[in-house]
């Protein structure tokens, strides 16, 4: 960090920070100049709950194709840390489905009786009212009933495959989830680590996702990479894995803490590096949390 001084005699310098804390001679006028000690920095922030959390480093890869999302996280040499298990419920949430259209075909007959009968006799708003909700909200009762009917989709992340060693919990929060989806973070106590928000709205042109603390503290948003690249992909797909959907980490002025990055692999593989955050502004444990959720919770 560069340290401006200014000499008695009016000059000015810039000087590298290796210069903190010294007396230098002034060029021009010779006169001693007492260069300021640099501010004491800021403390690292020290990570909370399990070891394997330590780290800035993440690696997940996806462990085989299967009916539950599955993943092994590993350090930067490969050493396997913990294990990571988000179910789909085919079944549930399949039959969920059903009763959602059910519901929808429902709603269709109920208010296409009522249209049919008050159409005669009906002004045009009322009959036009009748006929979009007849549509439209036929399709919006099927993914309202089908959001209610369904199971919740909580992630749990143990030591390993073996399940015996809880390490983290992240708790979808509501089964409907219109505009938000909302995640609780907690630690095997339940005690809350932080949340996870994705606003539907805000992702049309480019996804983004919001990390508070658990008082509800912003402290930071992750977002894909390149609104142009993007842009592309909604119109492109992956196309064949070359348009990969990675993303960035801000905190709230907008600097660089971290990446969540795809690796072209048959199976999903990716990395999660917080190395910019080196103050640890952000928890760990929510940060892994972040990045299971920018795979899973984006059906990439």
């Amino acid at each position: 960090m560069p340290i401006n001084v200014t000499c008695a005699c009016g000059s000015s310098y810039t000087l590298k920070d290796e210069y903190a804390g010294s007396q230098l001679a002034c060029p021009k006028c010779g006169a001693a100049i007492t260069v300021p000690a640099l501010p004491p920095a800021p403390p690292v922030r020290a990570q909370e709950g399990d070891p394997a959390f330590a780290r800035d480093k993440f690696l997940l890869n996806q462990r085989h194709l299967a009916i539950n999302e599955k993943y092994g996280v590993a350090d930067e040499e490969g050493k396997e840390l913990m294990y990571v298990e988000r179910p789909r419920y085919v079944l549930v949430n399949t039959l969920a489905l059903f009763g959602g259209i059910a519901a929808g075909l429902v709603n269709y007959l109920v208010f296409g009786t009522i249209l049919h009968a008050v159409k005669p006799y009906g002004s045009f708003f009322v009959t036009g009212t009748l006929s979009l909700w007849t549509l439209f909200g036929s399709f919006f009762v099927i993914v309202l009933a089908a959001q209610a009917l369904s199971r919740k989709r909580h992630v749990h992340i143990y030591r390993d495959d073996t399940k015996g060693e809880l390490l983290l919990k992240v708790l979808q929060e509501r089964k409907i989830q219109i505009l938000t989806a909302g995640y609780t973070v907690t630690d095997p106590d339940d005690k809350a680590i932080g949340r996870l928000e994705k606003k539907y709205l805000h992702n049309i042109l480019r996804k983004r996702w919001y990390g508070h603390g658990p008082d509800g503290t912003g402290l930071f948003i992750a977002k894909e990479d390149s609104i142009i690249l993007a842009i592309l992909r909604r119109f492109l797909g992956s196309f064949f894995g070359l348009l990969r959907t990675n993303f960035i980490v801000l905190g709230r002025d907008g600097a660089l803490l971290g990446e969540f990055n795809r690796k072209m692999t048959v199976l999903d593989r990716y990395v999660l590096d917080m190395s910019e955050d080196s103050l640890r502004s952000v928890d760990r444990r929510l940060a892994l949390a972040l990045g299971v959720m920018l795979d899973s919770g984006e059906k990439r």
